[in-house]
Parts: structure tokens; C-alpha cells; sequence
């Protein structure tokens, strides 16, 4: 249950609840009434057995036995017989009260009753009702000396049949319908707002600072709505002055920087070289802030382009095989797009001195791998190889890479497509860079 979405789950303990609710009102509905049928039942033994006497006595004696006969049916069986049927009234209550009221109506004390149950009455079983025996009402008493009238009612077809339980049960079962489709109705439009929340959410979590939420549905998501577009808008300002102050500072840094290199050059001796190697690498780290603030930010990330025509010619360009079977449509920013792959095929040239692209389509996502064959990175470096400053070695050294950023403003561009970007050693020797992006469609 709860793996299942809240309006599944809400619908499965609401069927739950309605079936317990049916089935708890049918079984005291249908108690009451076997009480009720139960009781009117002895009261009309009762009254029909006081008919039955008084008839008896109006009726010549040789005539009793054909009107008992004629008075019989299917499911009532009287006879005047030299015995009588019962020996004595069972001890229950239901049978002592019966007793009591034909005594009472009849005005003598031989009155024996007896109420057999359903188990009882050892009676052919009526398909009709569950496969259920009828209970029978057995009453003796006497006409004179030497008769008894023995009377036998068999309880009528009960209301509760299989027929009109099938009837119950379809009444149920589309009531249950109905009652579904309108609280369906109602959780959709009350937990789309939820749904749209949590896709803003991840389009958050993937650096998109533009996702809003509609205020709309029931008070509670309207206040969660107004929350997260609050907390969004000032991530967004956050961002923004982050922005501007690194790129401010990146730029500041130029000017000294070059004066400085201007004046190391001027030194004459041993530290020349160091200092103007540890300046390039500064001014590196410079150029690096700007870039990483710019990315994605003055580009429409929205053209359809062929993804494949794009790597093509980036490949070409940097001198590094391109393997593919297809031709992925993606939106993207072309600039930034390709800059960002631009970056993991220069790191991989960086360690390792050669790499490769290849790119495919599963599952509706345009999967691009760029592989070497060097070092690899460090395993526990691999949770923070993004970051920026970050590198696959600990060496500062420019000859084996920049300043730390090419990941980091590669995995914002990607992230900023709305795709993954993540890195993989090889399980021989190597790295393998794995961007995953969505796609358009894709051409043949």
C-alpha cells in the first residue's frame, strides 16, 4: 500500500470501508428481520390455530377430517390423528412463549409446541435460500379424549434469496461505482496540484530556478504552493548575486593579474618561471569564474537539434572517434550543449590522451559516453568531482588540467537540460563520462 499513489490508496481503503459498511448493515438488516418474520410468524400460528379450534367445534365430527385436509397447503400440513406429534413443548424460550399464547387463545393446558431450527428439520434444502433449510413450527393439542390435531407450518421463502442478492449485491456494486468515480473526480483535481508540486520540485533539484507552482485546489496546497514559489524566487536571487559576484570577482581579477605577469616577466633569475607559472594558473582560475557564471545563461536552451550532426562536428574538430546508430532530436542550446561535451572530451584528452564518443537512444533518452583509457578518478573522489575547484588528481600541475571547473560547469549545463551527468570507472583501466538527455524523437 504504500508504494501505491495516495489516490489508489484512497480509493482501495474507501472500497474497504464501503464493503465493511454494506456487509455490517445487510447482516443487522437481515437479523432484524428474521426477528421480525419470526415473531409475526407465532403470532399468525397463534391466530390461525384459534381459527382451526373454533371452526372444529362448529363442524360435525365426521366432517373434521376432510376440512383439515382442504385446509392444508405446501406449507402448512394439519391432520387429526389418535396420537399426538409432540410429546412435550421443547424447553427454548421462543417455544415455552408459543405454548403459552395458545393455551391462553384456546383455553386448555395440552398445547405442545416445538420450533425446529434450520439444522433440524431435517428438510430438503431450498436452492432458493443459500442452500438453508426452513425452520418448522410443530404444535399437538387436543380435540377430545382420544384425537389430537397436529399442525405443521414450514417457514415461508425468505426475502433474502439468491436472486435478490444478486440484485443487492449489482445495487451495491454500482453504488460503489458511483461513489468511487465522484471521489476519483474530486482526488484528481485536489492531488494534481500536489503532482505539479513535486514536478517543479525535481525541475528544481535540477538547478531550474524558473519552476512555479499554479496556488490553486484546497487551502493546505495553495499555502504549499505559495511556499515553494517563495522559497524558488529567492533561490533564484540567491543565484543570481552568486552569479554576479563570481563573475565580478573573476573579472576584477584580470587586470592585477596581468599586471603582475607584466612585472614577473621583467625578473630576471631562477624565480621568473615559477612566478609566471603560478600567475597563468591564477589568471586560469580567473577565466574559469567568469565561464562557470556565464553557463547557460544567455542562451534559448529550447532549438531542436540533431544530436548527432552536433557531436559529429565537435569530434571532427577536436580530432576524437564518434560511434553511433542514431539520430536523436533533443532541445538544447547549441552553444552550451556542445561546450559542455566540449568539456568532458578535454578532460578525457587531459589524463588520459585520447577518447572516444558514442551515442545511442534507450528508453527515450539520448546517451552519450565518453571514454579513455587512463587513470580513472580516485573512488572517493567520485562524490565530489563535481564541485567546482575539484580535480581528478592532486596535482596542480596545468599540463595535466585546468582549474577544476570543466566538470562542474559541464554537469550545470547538462543539468540545465534537464538531463544527468555522471562519471564511471571502468572496470579495467579508464573513465567513462555518461550524459543522459532527453529527446525529441529520433531521425533515421
Amino acid at each position: 500500500m504504500k508504494r501505491l499513489p495516495l489516490a489508489t490508496q484512497l480509493l482501495v481503503l474507501l472500497s474497504f470501508a464501503l464493503s465493511i459498511a454494506f456487509i455490517g448493515a445487510l447482516a443487522i438488516t437481515v437479523l432484524a428481520q428474521r426477528s421480525n418474520d419470526q415473531n409475526a410468524r407465532d403470532t399468525e400460528v397463534a391466530h390461525r390455530i384459534e381459527e382451526l379450534d373454533l371452526t372444529l367445534d362448529a363442524l360435525a365430527r365426521k366432517s373434521q377430517p376432510d376440512f383439515v385436509r382442504a385446509a392444508s397447503n405446501n406449507v402448512t400440513t394439519i391432520a387429526i390423528d389418535a396420537e399426538p406429534t409432540l410429546l412435550k413443548t421443547s424447553a427454548d424460550d421462543r417455544s415455552q412463549m408459543l405454548a403459552e399464547r395458545v393455551q391462553e387463545a384456546l383455553g386448555q393446558s395440552e398445547v405442545r409446541v416445538s420450533i425446529l431450527s434450520r439444522a433440524e428439520s431435517n428438510q430438503p434444502e431450498d436452492p432458493r435460500n443459500f442452500g438453508l433449510n426452513r425452520e418448522i413450527i410443530l404444535v399437538s393439542f387436543q380435540l377430545g379424549s382420544d384425537r389430537w390435531l397436529n399442525f405443521s407450518a414450514r417457514e415461508p421463502r425468505s426475502w433474502y434469496t439468491k436472486t435478490q442478492l444478486r440484485y443487492l449485491l449489482a445495487f451495491f456494486a454500482c453504488s460503489l461505482l458511483f461513489v468511487l468515480g465522484v471521489v476519483w473526480i474530486f482526488l484528481r483535481k485536489t492531488i494534481s496540484p500536489i503532482e505539479e508540486l513535486a514536478v517543479a520540485a525535481q525541475k528544481s533539484a535540477k538547478g531550474d530556478r524558473s519552476a512555479r507552482v499554479a496556488v490553486a485546489g484546497p487551502l493546505e496546497f495553495q499555502q504549499a504552493a505559495k511556499a515553494f514559489n517563495t522559497m524558488q524566487e529567492r533561490i533564484s536571487q540567491f543565484d543570481a548575486e552568486r552569479t554576479r559576484t563570481i563573475a565580478a570577482v573573476g573579472h576584477d581579477l584580470r587586470t592585477p593579474l596581468t599586471s603582475l605577469r607584466i612585472r614577473a616577466e621583467m625578473i630576471d633569475g631562477e624565480l621568473r618561471e615559477p612566478m609566471i607559472e603560478t600567475l597563468d594558473e591564477v589568471a586560469a582560475m580567473a577565466d574559469g569564474l567568469v565561464s562557470y557564471a556565464r553557463t547557460g545563461h544567455s542562451e534559448n536552451l529550447t532549438q531542436s537539434i540533431s544530436l548527432k550532426d552536433l557531436l559529429a562536428k565537435l569530434c571532427e574538430e577536436l580530432d576524437v572517434p564518434f560511434l553511433t546508430t542514431a539520430d536523436p532530436v533533443i532541445n538544447a542550446g547549441p552553444v552550451s550543449f556542445s561546450r559542455a561535451v566540449r568539456n568532458l572530451v578535454e578532460n578525457a584528452l587531459a589524463y588520459a590522451g585520447q577518447a572516444e564518443v558514442v551515442l545511442s537512444v534507450q528508453a527515450g533518452k539520448a546517451i552519450i559516453e565518453v571514454e579513455d583509457d587512463g587513470p580513472g578518478i580516485e573512488p572517493a573522489l567520485l562524490t565530489t568531482i563535481f564541485d567546482p575547484f575539484v580535480r581528478g588528481e592532486a596535482s596542480r600541475s596545468r599540463e595535466t588540467g585546468g582549474a577544476g571547473l570543466g566538470l562542474s560547469i559541464a554537469r550545470d549545463i547538462i543539468v540545465a537540460h534537464g538531463g544527468e551527468l555522471s562519471v564511471i570507472n571502468k572496470p579495467d583501466r579508464g573513465l567513462t563520462a555518461l550524459v543522459k538527455v532527453p529527446t525529441l524523437g529520433t531521425e533515421h
